[in-house]
């Protein structure tokens, strides 16, 4: 036989006693109460994700565009997209009908370079040892875009291989 144990159902008797009166008052409202709401752009009745309130397509309004186009030379297009709430399609079509640029994201990221004096002293001893270049990025673990980065930076020249050498494959 299963006996529910009284002290537990009696300590949720407090429980239901705060939500009862709290439906109590809440139903002893005359009219419920309405908050202001305030949108985030004044462009954004007009626009949500490129679609009218109707679900056609719709173009971004011109005061929108005049003030992308105002940013655009402070801020990278993915910045962009977070404060106007735009996808990147209609901001580069922005860009193609105005006529503007957005700043280039990784041209204002100087802390890589930071790190390019060891791995450019490595990639040289590397060189230096007789290794090409897909065994250098292969033993430093760098990516390709990284590798030939620092390559063109920093002029580093890897001799030509004969074809006999290239890849293990002999000439025919």
């Amino acid at each position: 036989m299963i006996s529910p144990e009284l002290s537990t159902i009696r300590q949720k008797d407090v429980d239901r006693d705060w939500i009862a009166r709290a439906m109590a008052e809440f139903e002893g409202r005359d009219a419920l109460e309405t908050l202001p709401m305030q949108v985030r752009d004044a462009d954004f009745g007009t626009m949500f994700n490129g679609k009218a309130r109707d679900g056609t397509r719709a173009e971004p309004n011109q005061s929108l565009e005049s003030k992308v186009a105002a940013a655009a030379s402070a801020m990278t297009i993915t910045e962009a997209m977070k404060t106007f709430h735009l996808s990147e399609r209609d901001l580069k079509r922005m860009a193609t009908r105005m006529g503007f640029k957005f700043k280039r994201g990784y041209t204002t990221n100087q802390n890589h370079k930071a790190t390019d004096g060891p791995m450019v002293e490595r990639i040289t001893a590397l060189r230096d040892v007789g290794l090409n270049r897909s065994q250098v990025m292969k033993q430093t673990g760098m990516s390709y875009d990284k590798f030939h980065r620092l390559l063109k930076d920093y002029n580093i020249v890897f001799p030509a291989l004969p074809f006999n050498l290239r890849n293990g494959k002999k000439k025919s």
